[in-house]
C-alpha cells in the first residue's frame, strides 16, 4: 500500500504552537508497529490524544529523546461492559509533529526541576 504524507489532523496546544499527525505516521508507527488488540486501543483513542494536545493535564520534557515533549492526561477507554481510566502520553518531536502516543496504567515518569513546561492546574 502506497501512503503518501497527507496530514491527518492538527491542533492547537495551549502555547500556540500547531501541532500535526501525519497519515503515514499514524498507520505505519501509531497503530502499524503494534499487536492487533493494543492497535485496536490506540486507535479508539485518537480523538482523546488530540484532546489530550489542546488540553493536556502536564507538557513536560521526553527524558529519553532531546527536543521531545509529552502531553499527559487521563483517558477512558472502553473494556468490556464498563471502561478503564489509563494515563496517556502523546509524544510530539521537536518540529511540532506527533510521534506516538501511549495507553498506560500507570503513571511513572520522574522530571527533574524545569522539565515541566505545562500544567493546566496552574494556569
Amino acid at each position: 500500500m502506497q501512503l503518501d504524507d497527507n496530514i491527518r489532523w492538527t491542533v492547537t496546544d495551549p502555547s500556540g504552537k500547531t501541532i500535526i499527525l501525519y497519515e503515514t505516521q499514524f498507520i505505519r508507527h501509531i497503530i502499524g508497529d503494534h499487536e492487533e488488540k493494543d492497535a485496536f486501543n490506540r486507535a479508539i483513542v485518537e480523538r482523546q490524544a488530540k484532546n489530550s494536545i489542546i488540553k493536556p493535564r502536564f507538557i513536560v520534557k521526553d527524558q529519553n529523546y532531546e527536543g521531545r515533549r509529552k502531553y499527559l492526561d487521563l483517558v477512558d477507554v472502553p473494556e468490556g461492559d464498563g471502561i478503564k481510566i489509563k494515563s496517556l502520553t502523546v509524544v510530539v518531536d521537536d518540529n511540532d509533529r506527533v510521534v506516538t502516543w501511549i495507553l498506560k496504567r500507570t503513571i511513572t515518569d520522574f522530571l527533574p526541576k524545569g522539565d515541566m513546561f505545562y500544567d493546566s492546574q496552574m494556569v
